[in-house]
């Protein structure tokens, strides 16, 4: 028995939208921020595939691959932030986007795997978004939320904004379930034929992956702890919209700079001595035990040894004083880092963070995600932008 799915979403917050040149503007759906292992963008029309790399475009054209152990994350033409797990498949049939008029249409269908979204300036009647499973087609007018589509089950997390699930069956009856925005629940795992199971908690398929994007309703700042919104991408899939610590969305122009000509590697090769990269620029930060303050992060690299002899970063919720230390080593043009020491108040915890550089070798744009050993349900993460 085959489901249709609608919903409706109640919007909270949509990002800010980006201007690509004329020319890259035809048939352009976005740009690579990130590619990890093996991203690849296949062309339906001549089955031509191509590696993608960071800045490389995708087009209305293309299917998107990611394979084991890979990720990557895209700013599409609205603005919005699309990140995508390992072993996804992503058809991306239509994106068109008018700055001026914040109208446009998007068509994509997620054919396996995992991905999360922050939507972007594309409003209005909820038919402009619609993004196909194979359960069901889901439109939405601007939130942050996450799906799966593994083994014929599909989870559904709603981080911020309220969706309103219409699935109608094959004998005619329609079920309205709400997630997000206030409700009980904001997690769902739906069946292949169109059973919809409400879950308390983020399902634990989504722990674990490091992708955050979220705007929302909590703390958030710019080089403060003042409160104003939640933003991602990419970052941690184990974390519900109870509480964050946030700035504004990295913008695409953060990533230019005139040492951008040059390869990564040749700058780190070229830089000796250590420095520490300690000045916070951005962040975006949630807990699934409420509202995050105090965030701060540091790390010190010693490019002489190519290593990171020290780094760590700390924040505060209800439940006490998240800490986290790590370490790791230079990889010809990135960070192989592992947090060593985790704890939350007097809890010990576990956890994982990524980094790349931006702007050269100027800025560290990182990601983590944490969560208590003994309650695994607790948990948090976000981005970081730091120089």
């Amino acid at each position: 028995m085959r489901s249709n799915l609608s919903v409706i979403v109640m919007p909270v917050l949509a990002l800010c939208s980006f201007a690509l040149s004329a020319q890259d503007q035809t048939g352009s759906a976005g740009l690579t921020l990130m590619a990890r292992g093996n991203v690849t963008a296949t062309a339906t029309d001549t089955q031509q595939s191509r590696d993608l790399s960071r800045k490389a475009p995708v087009f209305n054209i293309d299917q998107v691959s990611t394979g084991a152990q890979s990720q990557a994350q895209f700013r599409m033409l609205d603005g919005a932030l699309l990140a995508l797990q390992s072993d996804t498949e992503l058809l991306i049939s239509e994106y068109k986007a008018s700055s001026a008029t914040e109208q446009g249409s998007v068509v994509m269908e997620l054919v396996k795997g995992s991905l999360r979204t922050v939507t972007g300036s594309i409003k209005g009647d909820a038919g402009n978004y619609q993004l196909k499973t194979p359960v069901g087609s889901i439109g939405i007018r601007g939130t942050t939320f996450q799906l799966s589509y593994i083994n014929e089950i599909m989870l559904v997390g709603v981080w911020d904004g309220q969706i309103e699930l219409q699935l109608t069956r094959s004998d005619g009856t329609v079920e309205n379930v709400t997630f997000g925005g206030g409700q009980s629940t904001s997690f769902a795992r739906i069946s292949r034929a169109g059973q919809v199971t409400p879950l308390l908690s983020p399902p634990a398929e989504f722990a674990g992956n490091i992708v955050s994007a979220r705007r929302g309703s909590s703390d958030s700042g710019t080089n403060t702890d003042t409160a104003s919104n939640t933003v991602l991408t990419q970052v941690t899939n184990a974390v519900s919209n109870q509480g964050s610590e946030d700035t504004s969305f990295i913008a695409e122009q953060s990533y230019q700079g005139s040492s951008e000509q040059i390869p990564v590697a040749d700058l780190i090769a070229a830089r000796t001595g250590s420095y520490q990269y300690n000045s916070l620029e951005q962040f975006s930060v949630q807990s699934t035990e409420g509202a995050v303050s105090d965030f701060q992060v540091s790390l010190t690299i010693d490019f002489d040894n190519g290593t990171v002899p020290q780094g760590e970063l700390s924040f505060n919720d209800a439940g006490g004083e998240w800490f986290a230390a790590f370490n790791g080593v230079v990889n010809v043009d990135q960070l192989e880092l592992g947090v060593n020491f985790a704890s939350h108040g007097n809890e010990r915890a576990q956890g994982q963070i990524d980094t790349l550089f931006v702007n050269g070798i100027d800025q560290i744009l990182g990601q983590f995600v944490l969560s208590e050993i003994e309650n695994p349900a607790v948990t948090a993460g976000g981005i970081f932008l730091i120089k």
